[in-house]
């Protein structure tokens, strides 16, 4: 294990079962005071050993764990996500001490970007800019009261709507999604093992993932989960996709309100995040009459290593 003296930031060890278990119940305290994970779900998926690789930075204070950062990375793009112990009077401090860490390491493992995601975004967060932070995207929470009272608009007749089958449908799931989300970073590029570490996950319900096929072609789904933890209880919209050779038919709209009516016989409220910039999306959900909870704030650092400890 590597220590910053000047920082108190040490390298998270994935056999200190007493840290673990500390920062563990960090991250719970600080999901209950934001009402909002700190990590997104893959980094929890990686946290709890269920998919993927990460590294992890422990900041304590006085022998407690006061604050914990997880990357994760693709290729050489890196990503740092933060959980600060809620109790605790100087977040500033804590989490500028593990951007620079962050920032570190991932300079160290020739890391060409670093991007820190703010999860339920605070105006405080914006501070890090003097770090050579730079804000470059939006994401927002969206909600809205179920069941939906809105207009229901003819789709075309050859349209049929069916739940996921697993073991028979994820080549084709697949091959739509990464279609529809070519360019974007985290839905784009996914594969079969990406894929069932979701299956495995204890809120799947294939029933309450809906595919819409056409002559016997996929040509879109809206895929649900059920926050059942939350309170009260969340319906989300986690993945909604239209293959490109079937958009601007409706079809969006259709697969969302299927979903959301499945969500409906089991939350009384939904919820979907969706990036600010995309105006037709937003626009389609203000239309449902999802309103906006919270952003999440995605900030990137060219060049690790320079700036931000410079």
């Amino acid at each position: 294990m590597t220590t910053d003296e000047r920082s108190g930031v040490s390298d998270f060890d994935p056999s200190d079962e007493e840290t673990r278990a500390a920062v563990t119940a960090l991250l719970e305290r600080a999901e209950s005071a934001s009402d909002h994970p700190p990590l997104a779900e893959p980094s929890r998926l990686a946290w709890a050993g269920a998919a993927g690789d990460f590294l992890g930075l422990v900041l304590r204070t006085d022998g407690a764990v006061a604050g914990y950062a997880q990357l994760g990375w693709r290729d050489r793009s890196f990503t740092v996500e933060i959980a600060l112990d809620p109790e605790r009077p100087d977040s500033a401090a804590t989490r500028r001490a593990l951007l620079e860490a962050a920032a570190s390491t991932a300079a160290h493992h020739g890391a060409t970007e670093l991007r820190y995601w703010a999860n339920r975004h605070d105006p405080d967060d914006d501070g890090i800019e003097a770090l050579g932070f730079r804000t470059e995207r939006d994401l927002l929470q969206m909600r809205v009261p179920l069941p939906l009272d809105v207009d229901r608009r003819p789709i075309d007749a050859g349209f049929t709507f069916r739940p996921f089958r697993p073991g028979q449908d994820e080549a084709a799931w697949l091959e739509v999604n990464n279609r529809a989300f070519a360019t974007h970073p985290e839905q784009g590029g996914w594969d079969v093992a990406t894929l069932e570490a979701r299956e495995k996950t204890s809120w799947f319900d294939p029933d309450g993932f809906v595919l819409c096929e056409a002559g016997g072609t996929l040509a879109g789904s809206c895929w649900t989960k059920v926050h059942a933890d939350h309170q009260p209880p969340l319906g989300e919209i986690y993945v909604i996709s239209v293959d490109p050779a079937f958009q601007q038919r409706g079809l969006g709209r259709a697969l969302a309100l299927a979903g959301l009516d499945w969500l409906a016989r089991r939350v009384a409220v939904g919820m979907l995040y969706v990036e600010k910039t995309n105006r037709g999306a937003v626009e389609l959900y203000r239309s449902l009459g999802f309103t906006i909870d919270h952003v999440d704030r995605c900030y990137l650092l060219e060049g690790p290593g320079g700036r931000a400890n410079g």
